[in-house]
């Protein structure tokens, strides 16, 4: 996850509220579920000695997100000053997590959190686009429907040979205008949100022509499943996008691994594993990169902070500008922690 996502969290002081729970509401009951489950994540806040100005924090985001679909997760980390994070995550944990303390924990969020590359969503047919913008949190934060102004787009076989060639003719510029004015209004808006990726759905003709009409400093992918539409299933778009974070994900992971391998492989150390380790690494500012796999929580120390070692060490990572990612078992870490450093 890029530090500079989690820059408010590095930045603040506890206590710190954390909780990862699955919060879905459009199933049957799933209203009366939710309340259920936020009644307990707020007396679990209470057992723990969550002050109350923290309480109140935490039950002012209670209703946050309600367009959630599907088996999603949610990320919460507050103080009793503000909402540091509320967040869809891509999984939910296996089961709800509530922990007050005097750091936040932050592994479910580095492991599940919908980190990605903020981009473009462009459904496309030939009379125009349906365009969304959505941030590295996954959260839709704009969208517009641009409908171009040629007309007609369908090719009509009316008159002789002669005529019907002039009315495809007419038809295809007509669908070039249309493209064309979508992919200008796609490029502006990149450029507003600062978005380098567009995401192109519908049927391939207008996928491929409109893909030729963006600037080439734009990055597309082409998804095959959906369209513009109407009754077009949200759910295999959704899927597809899943995909595509999963293996940008994946491949995340490949490039870290070699590089921890390839620093410990030097005579001058670049990449060093177990807590201790780590954490000294953290505390002289040298890690340019925390990894983790299943991270031990002991107790251990550093300055003024006594806290479990898998709320203390991504903690100290945010807070000198470290990126945090965990990875799966290509990787073995003494203790479930690997640094890749700045420098020796």
């Amino acid at each position: 996850m890029h530090a500079a996502r989690l820059k408010k969290v590095g930045s603040s002081e506890g206590p710190f509220a954390s909780a990862y729970f699955e919060d879905v509401r459009n199933r049957e009951n799933s209203r009366e579920r939710f309340e259920l489950e936020w009644r307990s994540m707020h007396n679990q806040l209470s057992k723990q000695g969550a002050p109350d100005a923290l309480i109140e924090q935490f039950d002012s985001v209670k209703d946050n997100h309600h367009g959630i679909s599907g088996r999603a997760g949610r990320a919460l980390v507050i103080t009793p000053d503000a909402v540091l994070v509320d967040d869809i995550m891509l999984e939910p944990t296996a089961s709800t997590v509530v922990t007050v303390g005097s750091l936040p924990y932050l592994i479910p969020l580095v492991a599940h959190g919908h980190d990605t590359e903020p981009f473009v969503l462009a459904k496309v047919d030939h009379t125009g686009a349906d365009l969304c913008v959505r941030d590295a949190r996954g959260r839709d934060v704009y969208g517009e429907s641009v409908d171009g102004d040629g007309f007609p787009v369908h090719k009509a076989r009316v008159g002789g040979p002669d005529r019907y060639i002039d009315t495809q003719s007419l038809a295809q510029e007509n669908v070039r205008k249309n493209l064309t004015q979508a992919a200008t209004r796609t490029a502006e808006l990149a450029r507003e949100h600062k978005v380098q990726l567009v995401l192109i759905i519908g049927e391939v003709q207008s996928r491929t022509a409109f893909a030729q009409y963006l600037p080439a400093s734009l990055r597309t992918v082409e998804i095959e499943r959906g369209s513009r539409a109407a009754g077009s299933s949200p759910t295999e778009v959704a899927k597809a996008i899943r995909e595509l974070i999963d293996t940008e994900r994946l491949r995340r992971m490949d490039t870290e691994t070699e590089r921890f391998m390839a620093g410990q492989g030097r005579d001058t150390e670049l990449s060093v594993d177990g807590t201790a380790r780590v954490l000294d690494a953290l505390e002289q500012g040298k890690v340019e990169t925390l990894l983790f796999t299943d991270p031990d929580d002991k107790e251990v120390s550093s300055n003024s902070h006594f806290a479990p070692a898998n709320r203390l060490l991504p903690y100290l990572a945010i807070r000198t500008g470290a990126e945090l990612i965990q990875v799966d078992e290509r990787l073995t870490l003494a203790d479930g922690y690997g640094a890749i450093l700045r420098h020796p």
